[in-house]
């Protein structure tokens, strides 16, 4: 989820998808709407969380284009996942106080009770990407969501299981991407099928954010994310007599033309008994990615809003359902629009003031130099 759309090669000038960069801020504000209003009653949110799908898809286009080339001039193993563990993790522990914090108001406001040495264990876990695997409520209620205290961020664990395994995957050929991402994509269908059948939720590729269908996740993140290297290797890497016949347009028209694409993918508002998901997830988000990745428009300010809007997106993921749970928590009589907009606009806000904080005060490079001694 991470923004960064740049490679930094030694022999080749630096290259910006800002494109990408926008895709990345819309989904994530799409992924807010869905989390804060529901498909309940706004039919058109019903397939919008396939945009996580697309966050893997862009993950994986993105971390070939920035490492690939790196990793394989010597870059060593352990330096490249210092990197993306830097890159990642001071916004993920915000994310993970945040969420402490507004689930231990909210408790407090409800009477509910928690144990506290189980509550520390889990949440020390979550700095680490950990899902949490133990009942930290008293009276024991059940583990419902891999992060119970900050949902969305089961999909930065699979994303960096990922990226970790980009170490491997980067050896692979094309073929052997387009194989692995299909295989993938058939495991997590039939998964899906599986848990239909044995549960009687809807057929939908939106798993592995719960215990009951947590391995489903490996599939779902890994298919996509081998689908965005196979669209950098085929798009971006191949002879240059086959790149060449793909258009490349650089006007603002096909970049506002596809960011109205994206939207009509995800707020299409049928679910077909499933076959729109699964459509969106295998055809539609690769394709979007494949497409937007060859409008470069030349235009400083739409530019700056998408790379800005790219920045934004990770911090905003991170912390906007701990920020929704404190409005409804402080705010319970308030109407509900009004918690809707006090919370888009806290949570927006935060997230501005934690990325300048972070660039502010170098917290990426410091995390780095941290681990050094340890991973390189």
């Amino acid at each position: 989820m991470a923004s960064g759309v740049v490679y930094q090669g030694k022999a080749a000038p630096v290259q910006r998808f800002y494109v990408l960069d926008g895709f990345r801020g819309i989904a994530a504000l799409i992924v807010v709407l869905y989390h804060y209003i529901g498909p309940e009653d706004y039919p058109f949110l019903a397939n919008s969380y396939i945009a996580l799908d697309m966050f893997f898809v862009l993950s994986g286009f993105v971390i070939y284009h920035s490492y690939a080339r790196r990793l394989r001039s010597g870059m060593s193993a352990g330096t490249y996942i210092n990197q993306r563990f830097a890159r990642l993790a001071p916004t993920v522990a915000i994310g993970v106080l945040f969420g402490a914090v507004a689930t231990l108001a909210y408790y407090n406001s409800t009477g509910q009770e928690v144990d506290a040495t189980r509550f520390a264990l889990v949440h020390a876990g979550h700095l680490l990407f950990i899902p949490g695997l133990v009942d930290y409520n008293d009276p024991a209620t059940g583990i419902f969501e891999l992060f119970p205290s900050n949902g969305p961020l089961w999909s930065i664990f699979f994303e960096f299981v990922a990226s970790v395994c980009f170490i491997w995957f980067v050896r692979m050929r094309r073929r052997a991407l387009l194989i692995g991402s299909l295989a993938c994509f058939i495991i997590l269908f039939l998964g899906a099928c599986y848990v239909t059948l044995t549960t009687g939720r809807l057929l939908t590729p939106g798993v592995g954010f719960a215990p009951e269908h947590f391995l489903l996740g490996f599939p779902r993140v890994f298919a996509s994310f081998l689908a965005g290297m196979l669209i950098y290797a085929l798009t971006q890497e191949a002879p240059r007599y086959l790149t060449r016949r793909l258009p490349v347009s650089r006007g603002l028209l096909p970049a506002f033309g596809i960011y109205g694409v994206m939207l009509a993918m995800l707020f299409f508002p049928f679910h077909m008994s499933g076959v729109y998901p699964f459509l969106g997830v295998v055809v539609l988000c690769p394709l979007l990615i494949t497409v937007g990745a060859r409008i470069q428009p030349q235009v400083r300010w739409f530019n700056w809003i998408s790379d800005y809007l790219g920045q934004v997106s990770f911090p905003l993921y991170c912390i906007h359902v701990p920020v929704f749970l404190l409005v409804k928590t402080y705010l319970p009589d308030a109407p509900w629009k009004i918690q809707v907009v006090v919370s888009l606009g806290a949570a927006f806000g935060a997230s501005v003031l934690i990325l300048a904080l972070i660039e502010s005060m170098r917290v990426r490079q410091n995390v780095t130099k941290l681990l050094k001694p340890v991973l390189g």
